[in-house]
């Protein structure tokens, strides 16, 4: 009787999986090649610029932008999906606990295409045509492609905060050098370094709604970075969150919505009150319009709008209105360290410009300038961002980071000159030459090469580990996370006194997770008894 109960309720949810939208009809449009990376469709084009950013452009109604954005990126949407399952199986190994896992997916997402405007599912879905089939075990093209976009909702969830946590902050008035307003952040989901290897900064001109570009990848039409022709941004940032037992509208596709449709903040949030989410989530909205920037924060049952009587915001991870902050609590403490360090760097600068929001954004400090290793989630920089950005609403300017991290070259692009320009794209892209933000070459010249060293050898097993020792620790001495490994490996090793010592130091550092500091603790106390014994 349980065996058909649970087989019947999970067939009910394999039928209830996202539903195709009403209106399927598509013309059939041929991608050219113009040169090596540059391609065009119809009135669309993709070029990938110097830099290795590609540069997208659709217009038109939802099923055509996305016939014209998957002929176009076809490869980098095959690409990107092996990338997230090849993620996902480092993670889970066995092939039949990610069968497992498609089901519990399914049973989470039966409803999800209930939440999703039709619009957003058309493209979706046209989008989805050009996927590759042989993920079809998972489920076919669209209802992939529609999981996809709640994989942060779905994420956030089941780790409960237990991943790197993004930084964002906007000044105005007389912290900034012409009183306009600026805003920046680190858009720090991790998927592994293949996921965030080909981003696209997508320039859509909708027949409904503003003229808008976002920062996305291949397959993804939700926004997490955005700003739009009539000045107004929006960034999630995900706050503290209780398990959802059923799905609702993914964050990145209200954050799209908002995208699309909202010119100020008034607008952005009446928006915001029309759709229910699954998790916790901040939406940060700043507009040209208003000239200031505020976060909306938004749970499963309610929605505040967070504002500051002073010319600045910042975000983290945690709520920060009166009702929510006391409610909704984080399993990590890193949130308000960042936010404390970002307080630190506004308070030291006097005026910001583009230029010295970059820096913030770069800071890999700790409180005080404490030097806390590389790679420390309590870092503005935790060198794992997809994306860094800062807009400029007034000028409708935005600047976007390129490998390596946020340590390479921030480009320019203006959304006037995209828009008007767009019908004669150049292949050597749209960006703006004189607002260029060079590469922080110290950083690369000197620490990349002992953090990508570090970096490759904390991700080796234990089991595997064959580095001089000396060496390992000197690539990022300040690292907790450098003396837990080498207390791990020690301790496969049974070699005793020297799995304490290393456990011993690493507590020594800053831990950036209380959760982490006790799991460090565990191991010490199991290896003092076992040297007991």
């Amino acid at each position: 009787m349980l065996a058909l109960f649970v087989t019947g309720f999970l067939l009910s949810c394999i039928y209830l999986l996202p539903t195709y939208p009403d209106n399927m009809k598509m013309s059939d449009i041929q991608r050219i090649v113009v040169s090596e990376n540059f391609y065009k469709a119809d009135d669309a084009w993709l070029l990938k610029n110097k830099f290795g950013l590609w540069e997208m452009y659709a217009a038109g109604e939802a099923i055509d932008r996305g016939n014209k954005i998957g002929v176009l990126s076809k490869e980098l949407i095959v690409k990107q999906e092996d990338a997230f399952v090849e993620y996902i199986k480092n993670i889970i190994p066995s092939d039949f606990m990610l069968r497992f896992l498609r089901f519990g997916v399914g049973i989470y997402n039966r409803k999800l295409g209930n939440y999703i405007p039709e619009e957003n599912k058309e493209e979706i879905y046209a989008i989805s045509r050009y996927a590759s089939t042989k993920y079809g075990w998972i489920g076919n093209n669209y209802q992939r492609l529609m999981n996809y976009h709640s994989a942060h909702d779905i994420g956030h969830a089941v780790q409960l905060m237990g991943f790197a946590g993004c930084s964002a902050f906007a000044v105005w008035g007389d912290k900034t050098w012409d009183g306009s307003l600026l805003i920046g952040r680190n858009f720090d989901f991790y998927a592994g370094d293949k996921f965030a290897e080909d981003k696209i900064l997508l320039f859509i001109n909708p027949t409904k709604g503003y003229k808008h570009a976002f920062v996305t990848w291949g397959g993804m039409t939700g926004v997490v970075s955005g700003m739009n022709e009539r000045g107004l941004c929006v960034m999630v940032n995900a706050a503290p969150s209780s398990i959802p037992f059923s799905s609702a509208t993914p964050v990145s596709i209200l954050a799209r919505r908002i995208l699309q449709y909202a010119k100020n903040i008034e607008e952005a949030v009446a928006l915001a009150e029309k759709y229910k989410t699954f998790v916790s989530e901040q939406f940060i909205i700043a507009s040209a319009e208003d000239n200031r920037a505020v976060t909306i924060e938004k749970t499963k049952n309610s929605q505040l709008v967070y504002s500051t009587s002073t010319p600045y915001m910042l975000c983290a991870n945690h709520f920060q209105s009166e009702e929510l902050s006391s409610k909704e609590k984080s399993e990590t403490n890193s949130s308000q360290y960042r936010m404390d360090r970002m307080f630190e760097l506004l308070d030291s600068t006097q005026s910001f410009t583009p230029r010295n929001m970059v820096a913030v954004l770069r800071d890999k400090k700790g409180k005080n300038g404490t030097d806390i290793g590389l790679g420390n989630e309590n870092s503005i920089n935790q060198l794992i961002a997809h994306h860094s950005i800062v807009f400029h609403p007034n000028s409708k300017t935005l600047w976007i980071s390129t490998s390596p991290y946020q340590e390479g070259a921030f480009l320019a692009y203006n959304l006037h000159e995209i828009f008007d320009k767009a019908h004669n794209p150049q292949a050597n892209g749209f960006s703006v030459d004189e607002l260029f933000i060079p590469a922080n070459q110290d950083f690369i010249n000197r620490e990349m090469a002992n953090y990508n060293f570090y970096k490759y050898s904390v991700n080796t097993p234990v089991q595997s580990f064959n580095r001089d020792i000396n060496t390992f620790i000197n690539s990022n001495p300040e690292n907790y996370r450098t003396y837990e490994y080498l207390g791990d490996y020690f301790s496969y090793t049974k070699t005793i006194d020297k799995a304490q010592e290393y456990y011993e130091l690493s507590l020594q550092k800053i831990i950036p997770n209380e959760n982490n500091r006790l799991k460090i603790i565990e191991k010490l106390n199991n290896i003092k008894i076992k040297n007991s014994d």
